[in-house]
Parts: C-alpha cells; sequence; structure tokens
C-alpha cells in the first residue's frame, strides 16, 4: 500500500493501478493533441516513463518534413492577402502532423501565456518570428524565454514597449510582465512596475504610427541608463535583469506551477497549496527548466490520478485540430486554412487572443454559439463538406491503415476516442449504428461519440 503523500512522486502502475489504455490516452491529449490508434498501442506496451521519454525527447523530423516545413514557412513569408490565414494554416500543420507534440502544446500554452493579437501588431513576420521563439524555447529555461519576451518586437508592439523612452517611460509592458506573466497581484509595488518601465524604455520603431513594416530598434539614445531600484534590488538595470530579478522572487516558481497545472492538469477547481508548493519548489531547484517541470507532472501520480482525468474542457484547436490527428485524416486531403476557420468559429483565432489575458478557456469554451460551432465542425469533418473543401471521413482507408476487420471498426473507434469513458447507453448506441460495417453507418456512430459529453473533455 502506497504511503507517499506527495502528489508529485511518480506514478508507478501496479496491480490495482495498471497502465492500461485510458491512461496512455490521457497522457496523449495532455501532452499533446490526441494520439493514433498506432500511437497508443506502442506506449501501451513500452510503458509509463518510456512513453514520457518520448514525448520529452521525440525523433527529429526527417529531411523531407523538414524541407516541407521550411516550403510552409516560406508560404506564409511570401503571402499577399492571405498572410495570417496561412500563419494559422503553417500551425495546425505542425501540431497535427509534426513528430513532436508536447512541443507545440507547449508553443500554444506560452501563446496563451504571452498572448499577443496580430489584431494590433499587424505584421505576420512579427507574429511568425514570436511563434518560433515559443517553439524554441518551449522546454528550455523559462528565465530566458521571460527575458526574451520583454524585447520581442511583437510583444513591444502590442504592449507599448515601442516609443517608450526616459522622457516618459510607458507602464504597460512593465505591469503585464509583473501581474501575468511572472508573479501575479500582490507580489510587486507600483514603484516596482514604475521602475521595470525605466528598465525597458529605448525602443523605437522606424517610420511613422500607421507603417507596421517599419523596423523596430533600440535606440540607446532613449534607454534610462539611470540607477533603479526594483523588487528590492538597486543597480542600473536593463530588461535582462528585469527578468532575472523578477524570477528570482518566491512567488515567481509558484506562479508558473499554477500556470502548467491549469493548463496540463486541472483547471476547474483551485489548485491548493499542497500541489503548488512542491511542484514551485521542483521548477527552483532544476533552475527553470520548462522540461523538468513538465517531466515532474507527466509522470506524476496525480496527473494519472481519476480525478485528474476528463477534467479538462477541450479548447478549439485541441478539439479540433486533434481530431483530425486521432482519426489520421491524410495530409493533402484537408485545408488548413479551412480548418483554422472552424476554430476561428468556436471562439479561439490562433495569433489573436481576445485580450492580454489570452482566452478565459474552461467553461468559457461551451457557450451556446461555440457548442453549435463545435457540432458543426464535427459533422464536417465526419461527413465532409465540399463547398469547404473538407473530406468525409473514410472508415475503409483508416480500418486498412490501422489493420481492423471490416466489422470490428466501430468498435476500435470508440476505444480510440474515449477508452470506456463514456456513458454505456451511448456506447451501446454508437455501436449499434455502426454495426452494419458501411461506412454511413461508421460514421453514424462516429458522430455519436463525438457529440459524447465525455468527447468534450481532455
Amino acid at each position: 500500500m502506497r504511503t507517499d503523500k506527495d502528489p508529485w512522486s511518480p506514478y508507478e502502475p501496479v496491480r490495482d493501478d495498471p497502465w492500461d489504455l485510458g491512461k496512455v490516452a490521457h497522457l496523449h491529449r495532455r501532452a499533446g493533441f490526441g494520439a493514433t490508434r498506432a500511437e497508443l498501442g506502442r506506449d501501451l506496451e513500452a510503458g509509463p516513463a518510456a512513453s514520457v521519454d518520448r514525448l520529452l525527447d521525440p525523433p527529429a523530423p526527417s529531411a523531407p518534413e523538414r524541407d516541407r516545413l521550411d516550403w510552409l514557412r516560406d508560404g506564409v513569408r511570401n503571402a499577399a492577402d492571405t498572410r495570417v490565414e496561412r500563419l494559422k494554416a503553417y500551425w495546425l500543420y505542425r501540431i497535427i502532423y509534426g513528430p513532436d507534440p508536447l512541443r507545440e502544446k507547449l508553443t500554444l500554452f506560452w501563446h496563451g501565456l504571452f498572448a499577443t493579437s496580430n489584431r494590433k501588431v499587424r505584421n505576420v513576420d512579427r507574429m511568425l518570428a514570436q511563434n518560433e521563439l515559443f517553439r524554441r524555447l518551449a522546454l528550455g529555461d523559462f528565465r530566458e524565454l521571460a527575458a526574451a519576451v520583454l524585447v520581442d518586437p511583437a510583444m513591444l508592439i502590442w504592449l507599448d514597449g515601442v516609443g517608450n523612452s526616459r522622457e516618459k517611460p510607458n507602464e504597460n509592458l512593465a505591469r503585464e510582465f509583473l501581474e501575468l506573466f511572472t508573479l501575479g497581484v500582490g507580489h510587486y509595488s507600483e514603484a516596482d512596475i514604475r521602475e521595470a518601465a525605466r528598465a525597458l524604455t529605448g525602443w523605437v520603431k522606424d517610420g511613422d504610427e500607421g507603417d507596421y513594416e517599419a523596423a523596430i530598434r533600440f535606440d540607446p539614445g532613449r534607454f534610462d541608463g539611470g540607477t533603479k531600484t526594483f523588487l528590492g534590488r538597486t543597480g542600473p538595470w536593463k530588461p535582462a535583469d528585469i527578468a532575472r530579478i523578477t524570477l528570482e522572487q518566491p512567488a515567481a516558481a509558484e506562479h508558473l506551477a499554477d500556470k502548467l497545472y491549469r493548463f496540463f492538469v486541472r483547471d476547474d477547481v483551485e489548485p491548493g497549496p499542497e500541489l503548488i508548493r512542491p511542484l514551485a519548489d521542483r521548477i527552483r531547484s532544476r533552475g527553470f527548466s520548462v522540461r523538468a517541470a513538465m517531466g515532474v507532472i507527466l509522470r506524476s501520480r496525480h496527473f494519472y490520478s481519476a480525478e485528474v482525468r476528463r477534467h479538462l474542457i477541450k479548447g478549439p484547436v485541441e478539439f479540433t485540430a486533434g481530431l483530425v490527428r486521432t482519426l489520421e485524416i491524410p495530409r493533402g486531403r484537408l485545408d488548413l486554412i479551412t480548418l483554422s476557420l472552424l476554430c476561428d468559429r468556436q471562439g479561439q483565432s490562433l495569433f489573436h487572443p481576445p485580450n492580454v489575458k489570452g482566452w478565459d478557456g474552461g467553461r468559457a469554451w461551451v457557450s451556446s454559439a461555440t457548442l453549435l460551432a463545435r457540432s458543426n465542425a464535427t459533422s464536417d469533418l465526419v461527413w465532409g463538406n465540399r463547398s469547404m473543401r473538407i473530406p468525409a471521413f473514410d472508415p475503409e482507408s483508416w480500418a486498412s491503415g490501422n489493420h481492423v476487420a471490416a466489422g470490428d471498426v466501430a468498435r476500435c473507434l470508440a476505444d480510440l476516442l474515449l477508452q470506456g469513458d463514456l456513458a454505456p447507453e451511448a456506447r451501446s448506441m454508437a455501436l449499434q449504428v455502426g454495426s452494419d460495417g458501411t461506412a454511413d453507418g461508421i460514421r453514424k456512430g462516429l458522430q455519436i461519440l463525438l457529440s459524447c459529453p465525455e468527447f468534450q473533455l481532455a
């Protein structure tokens, strides 16, 4: 019998708590965007340690895959009127077909934490550069990421860091950096905000105010090089110093632990200090390594407990892109610009978070309007939509690729999508309508499964 009360101690399979299909699928929903049938089978056999290791250190993309990503990225840069739509499609491609789902999930997490919208930035190159920054440092040192965000051109425009001069410091970036990004309310003073704002001065944009393509550069003549006293430390601080001193505060590790917990573990209840403090201690002791923090979370007993599974409402990108990935809809058959439109209609437009706090998430994802849009997206992906260039799901192709007998397709799809986490009546109905083995019968059963409340939950 286990006596360890630390929720973050490693999960170890035992007879009464085995490593089963439900836990494998849970890991892939939370650390990525769902898994294919082959991936579930592979990791069920491999066990929890090897499965988490593979997510933390996935195989590198092949040379052809790197070439395709370069081609898609160039398409974003070279497009004319559809640049932001192509940018969304580029990211969705990486989410659905890329080999590194945890990195993409963390890129989405950072996009929500350091929320920046192209509505104000109005420069796709800068949004792409920020997206690549989040991806490159996704599993790295949070201290490095926080320092980089303070001088990121998209962020400088978004939070009025451009034009911030020593004669008239703008406090917006400094305030949100402390309140939303790193410490939280109550762990800094108004004086700290003013002093941080002085350290963030000096950035200017060439050209007039309406020139969104103009270069952004640092002008030493506009920087306040004087002594500042920030969070009890005095010196001629610069942006990197603001990030460093901020993350030396005890509240910084707890703030990051809380954010990671709500995104990857559970957000429908307030996590107590018995959960956040030991996780924060591990973050602090490991030098703010996001890789180490995610390793602790994904290997923990708490993460695999029944009280955690199916307790996060899937966001539109998780729901829609995850469905495409899980059902293995072939690349090239689905217009990813159209897929991004389906996400937009459900309330999550990539590169356009509603405000500096990002998306509310949780129950905000399931309003009457967004639930209708989610239902319509599901119908389009199951039955197809010619006007939107969405193909119908092909049960025969899926069954052939997964070596599933025709009469067993409905049951295997139920196990793939819900692993038994649904009401017996719904499962029975889905299997019954799909029992004839026809494409339309299986699609009817699939739509029943996708409409279950449990499928809306990660």
